[in-house]
């Protein structure tokens, strides 16, 4: 089955992308030295915890692979041979992993 193109696009212009070229060209690479620099609003903090609350924990986590590239490795080989989603996978890694040092 051919598949038609959508020729309801216009060409393109040259009038257009000449204009559009001048502008670029025209915009200077810095700005100017007594230009007006846009101050940052201050971010709001998160509420601090109150003496004996407890944190929330956090929803997600990272993990720098700097220097164990072969666990890594290991992971993303088994996740594609089994077909797991590598999220699951690396919960259960961990999950068995808690109970092997718990003495589970």
């Amino acid at each position: 089955m051919v598949i038609a193109r959508n020729k309801k696009n216009p060409t393109a212009d040259p009038a257009a992308i000449a204009a559009f070229g001048a502008a670029a060209e025209a915009r200077p690479a810095t700005p100017e030295l007594g230009a007006p620099i846009k101050a940052r609003a201050p971010r709001a903090a998160t509420p601090a915890t109150q003496a004996g609350e407890e944190k929330a924990p956090p929803k997600s986590s990272l993990v720098r692979w700097a220097g164990e590239e072969e666990t890594r490795d290991r992971l993303i080989a088994y996740s594609a041979a089994e077909r797991y989603k590598m999220q699951d996978l690396m919960v259960k890694a961990m999950q068995l992993g808690m109970d092997q040092l718990e003495g589970r």
